[in-house]
């Protein structure tokens, strides 16, 4: 009998269908509406200071990685939203030039928008000036709110001198008001610092007015140490990858279609699959018990979690489609009740030994074959937790490292380094899997 396609956002009857629903925060393409779609009242309810910079910035904020519509945006804007994270390199810069269709007619100073760089250790001033330019002409507008630099991976990275010498001609001539980081931990090829190394440092420098890190309700010492810091040096803290929850139903169809073909699952991928079943077992269980209606409610409280830190300025979350939006901006200013606490508190129990954490890194040393254990988790959040799969299997197509087919073979050092008790190993093959499609 042909398999029932089951929506990523879409609740469907039963625990393990339900299950699907896990966390996926805009990977549906089955949701849309027409671009002159009315609000209906869908309205932010809390602004917050962004450190130094005095803004006064929606607590939702808006990720656009994903989105190319400047309909979309706008309807995203007229809900009251007013902090808005891209980068150079989002869709090879068609999600900038959305931003500045959608922008199209605004008072330019009630947005905030921050756009980030990748780095090279030679890049030049003038060539940071230069792509600078090239964003301010895709976005369409004189100036860039904040300009981050994308992901430096070590603190030394962080005095990128070409770099702040083009910030001070950028701020002279009015085309950039602030200086920024993110950093979600290493990337391939890296003799990284932690996350927290170099946001601590960035936090310290005096140099940088808003940053963009990582912090949820499973990985929290990090990122609350990171919070911390930069509330005491006055510097903006904006997030992404507040949901770290999975979903479990297409991680073990992944595994039970190698069966189906005839491959007999590595013994670590058995073991995975044996503790992915108990956990689906006990979702309806889970469910009622909480009285959830679907597990898209353990997202929403991921989010209440992040914003009751009183030095989280704004969330970003990666909003692709209405269903997105009006799922992100019905959570401003919503309280993180007794419930959801202990809602909360109960899922990191049954189900966190699944969660890779993101930017931890502390695996990656032990691996006898440089496998960017950090990288490859985090393209798999993009294909699995954010409906990206096309640019996740690009980015892991392209990684020049070893990749994860080659932990079959391993004797799990990852594994045996996880402080967390995580199933790594399992993962990254099972990652594998689903970013090469095998």
């Amino acid at each position: 009998m042909k398999k029932k396609k089951i929506s990523r956002r879409g609740f469907v009857g039963g625990s393990m269908a339900m299950l699907a629903g896990l966390g996926l925060p805009g990977s549906s393409k089955l949701f849309s509406r027409t671009s002159d779609m009315n609000t209906g009242g869908l309205k932010i309810k809390e602004y917050r200071t962004l450190g130094r910079t005095g803004f006064k910035c929606s607590d939702i904020g808006f990720g656009s990685s994903g989105v190319t519509d400047p309909a979309l945006i706008a309807a995203i804007l007229d809900t009251g939203v007013n902090y808005i994270d891209t980068a150079e390199s989002y869709l090879r810069g068609q999600g900038e030039s959305a931003i500045g269709k959608a922008l199209k007619g605004r008072d330019r100073k009630k947005v905030f928008i921050s756009t980030k760089l990748g780095l090279r250790e030679n890049a030049t001033k003038e060539n940071i000036i230069e792509r600078t330019n090239k964003c301010l002409e895709r976005l369409q507008m004189d100036y860039v709110d904040c300009l981050m630099i994308h992901m430096p991976s070590t603190v030394a990275a962080l005095n990128n001198e070409a770099y702040h010498a083009a910030i001070k001609d950028l701020k002279t001539e009015g085309k950039v008001r602030f200086s920024g980081l993110s950093n979600h931990g290493s990337q391939w090829g890296d003799v990284p610092d932690t996350m927290e190394d170099v946001h601590l440092a960035a936090a310290e420098d005096g140099r940088f007015d808003v940053a963009l890190l990582v912090y949820n309700f499973i990985q929290r010492d990090m990122g609350e140490n990171i919070l911390k810091a930069y509330k005491k040096n006055n510097v903006g803290a904006t997030l992404m990858k507040t949901n770290p929850v999975l979903n479990y139903l297409e991680m073990k169809e992944r595994v039970d279609k190698s069966k189906e073909e005839g491959r007999d699952p590595n013994p670590r991928m058995k073991t995975l699959i044996e503790r992915l079943k108990a956990r689906a077992d006990q979702a309806e269980a889970f469910k009622s018990q909480y009285n959830l209606k679907n597990f898209n409610e353990i997202r929403d409280a991921s989010i209440k979690f992040v914003l009751n830190n009183p030095n989280v300025n704004t969330v970003c979350p990666s909003i692709i489609n209405y269903n997105d939006m009006e799922a992100y901006v019905s959570l401003s200013g919503n309280k993180f009740d007794l419930k959801t606490q202990n809602t909360l508190a109960a899922y990191k129990a049954a189900y966190g030994e699944f969660y890779c954490r993101h930017a931890c890194g502390k695996c990656e040393p032990q691996c006898p074959y440089n496998v960017p254990v950090n990288t490859i988790m985090r393209y798999n959040h993009y294909f699995v937790g954010q409906g990206k799969e096309k640019a996740a299997m690009l980015e892991y197509a392209s990684l020049p490292t070893k990749k994860a087919d080659i932990c079959s073979t391993c004797e799990g050092h990852c594994e045996q380094a996880c402080p967390y008790g995580v199933p790594v190993q399992g993962l990254l093959m099972l990652a594998h899997q689903t970013l090469t499609l095998v």
